[in-house]
């Protein structure tokens, strides 16, 4: 359904808040854009310290643009309407003073069984090298790989589902990432779905 690559190369980006924009000292509060699945994507005060939201790559998204995340659209879209896909909510994050990003696409199928085959889907194309990090939901399945590019770095994946719902948590840093940081986001992910 999604890869990667919306993370690396960022749906979209937005600055981050300038000095003038609050007083000395201050964080201004910055809120995701408002959609039912906003609750099942990180927040900003949940991400590592530093992280700020890039709100134009940041929302609702149907079908369309999520198969336009995924090498081969067509058969997404496909792969999608099969699957009885509902919608979609991307969050993503970045460091400005730094090499972490972080994307979360979470999506609603209308039911258990096209979460399933979808995320099914996803975990057979997964690349990277496969990681023991314990469950997240009720199905999950951890990878790493390399950063493309000229820079060292490493992309941590992380797809999992609960019940009808499914989530890719994209984590990236240098020189490498910290598997922990998706996993303890998904399962507090995970927790909130099923509260």
């Amino acid at each position: 359904m999604v890869v990667a690559g919306c993370v690396l190369a960022g749906c979209s980006s937005q600055e981050p808040p300038g000095p003038g924009d609050a007083p000395a000292g201050a964080v201004p509060e910055v809120s995701l854009p408002a959609d039912t699945l906003t609750p099942l994507v990180p927040a900003p005060d949940e991400v590592p310290a530093g992280m700020v939201p890039l709100l134009t790559g940041s929302g609702p998204r149907d079908a369309a643009a999520v198969a336009a995340y995924s090498a081969d659209p067509a058969a997404a879209a496909a792969a999608l309407a099969e699957h009885r896909f509902q919608s979609a909510y991307v969050a993503q994050y970045a460091d400005p003073n730094g090499p972490q990003v972080l994307s979360v696409v979470v999506a609603r199928f209308a039911d258990v069984a096209g979460a399933t085959a979808d995320l099914q889907g996803d975990l057979v194309a997964s690349s990277g090298d496969a990681l023991e990090v314990g469950a997240v939901g009720e199905t999950s399945q951890a990878r790493r790989q390399a950063l493309p590019g000229a820079t060292a770095g490493e992309l941590v994946t992380l797809r999992f589902r609960q019940g009808r719902t499914t989530w890719l948590l994209a984590y990236g840093n240098q020189p490498q990432a910290d598997p922990q940081v998706a996993v303890g986001l998904g399962r507090l992910l995970v927790e909130r779905a099923s509260g």
